[in-house]
């Protein structure tokens, strides 16, 4: 008898210190573990673990909708930057922009918004739905957070001299080929990251409705095999670093620091594609 409590007592430590017994944040709970959860407990990250199926379909569409906005704004700006380096003026290459991005018809903001109905269709909530709606309000908004406000962060300004890319959108001409190549790549790169970044949270918020951990910071950022969304951002900068093609204002640690920025604002912004009961 005394052999087998002993067995049994090793056998638990054993179980506690691989970890076991540990568990992510089930439904309802913070990502964050502060109302349960032992393990994989995402510290910075905003938001809930979906409290069913359903919410979790809506929450996966939410970030499907945002991430295809991200990337259709980019390329509005990238076409809107060519030309106006081209030489055209801030009302044609506004108006280009306008088209591609806000105006009604097959713009960037009419997808955002069908995707919004697909939610009520969904059968998601009103509260749910309500926030997206809200969050659509600051992207296609002009000030910080919004696609036009941020334009500046990678076509930034190098010289006084530099022309206003203009419109309603922030941002600088760019002096020559290389700095444009540059600010295009640094443009696109951080909207990868941004979409990257909103798939990792996705993946979180499935597998641990499931009860499965999930390793959101190596999906994130960098992992010990020099993977996750920084990781191919950082690629990405030391090529553009060792090619010597970017401005100043977009020096490495230029770079790291809007990489940095673009993690944040996903990790804020997740409670409203993961809201909270």
């Amino acid at each position: 008898m005394q052999i087998r409590i002993t067995t049994t007592a090793v056998l638990a430590s054993l179980l506690l210190a691989g970890g076991a017994l540990a568990t992510p944040p089930g439904p309802g709970q913070h990502f964050d573990c502060t109302d349960g959860g032992t393990s994989s407990c995402a510290a910075d990250d905003e938001g809930c673990v979906p409290a069913d199926s359903l919410s979790y379909k809506c929450s996966s569409l939410a970030g499907k909708i945002i991430s295809k906005a991200v990337k259709g704004a980019f390329a509005c700006h990238e076409k809107q930057a060519q030309m106006r380096f081209q030489g055209a003026s801030e009302n044609g290459a506004g108006n280009s922009e306008e088209n591609c991005e806000g105006n009604p018809g097959n713009s960037v903001k009419s997808k955002f918004d069908d995707g919004v109905a697909k939610l009520s269709s969904l059968g998601c909530g009103a509260t749910f739905v309500s926030g997206v709606t809200t969050l659509e309000a600051t992207l296609f908004g002009s000030g910080p957070g919004s696609f036009d406000g941020d334009n500046g962060n990678a076509y930034c300004q190098d010289s006084v001299s530099q022309a206003l890319i203009g419109d309603d959108d922030t941002g600088w001409v760019a002096l020559n080929p290389g700095n444009l190549k540059c600010e295009i790549s640094v443009a696109k790169g951080l909207a990868s990251l941004r979409i990257n970044v909103i798939k990792c949270h996705r993946k979180m918020g499935g597998s641990f409705l499931k009860g499965v951990d999930f390793a959101e910071e190596d999906c994130e950022e960098v992992s010990s095999e020099g993977k996750g969304a920084l990781a191919k951002f950082n690629k990405l900068r030391d090529k553009l670093v060792g090619a010597g093609i970017c401005p100043s204002c977009l020096s490495a640690a230029a770079m790291d620091s809007l990489a940095s920025s673009t993690i944040s604002t996903e990790d804020t912004n997740n409670d409203v594609v993961f809201p909270c009961p």
